[in-house]
């Protein structure tokens, strides 16, 4: 796993937005775990899972040139 794959993970167990346990979701299905991204509802947050996003897709090999992505 790599560190930034490890620190969303943790990102998200601290805001409690990724829980485990027993679960029924909408469908009816039973899940071990449940993901509520809705909880990630700061602006620190939300910058926080930019980062990690570009980090993910960089790892694709992608390259952005917009100015928007420069500072990040």
């Amino acid at each position: 796993m790599k560190p930034y794959q490890r620190q969303f993970i943790e990102f998200a167990l601290n805001k409690q937005v990724l829980k485990f346990g027993e679960f029924t979701l909408k469908s009816g299905r039973k899940s071990p775990y449940f993901f509520n991204a809705g909880l990630f509802n700061t602006g620190r947050d939300l910058a926080l899972l930019g980062r990690f996003l570009c980090r993910s897709v960089g790892g694709f090999g992608y390259r952005f040139r917009s100015a928007v992505w420069s500072g990040l």
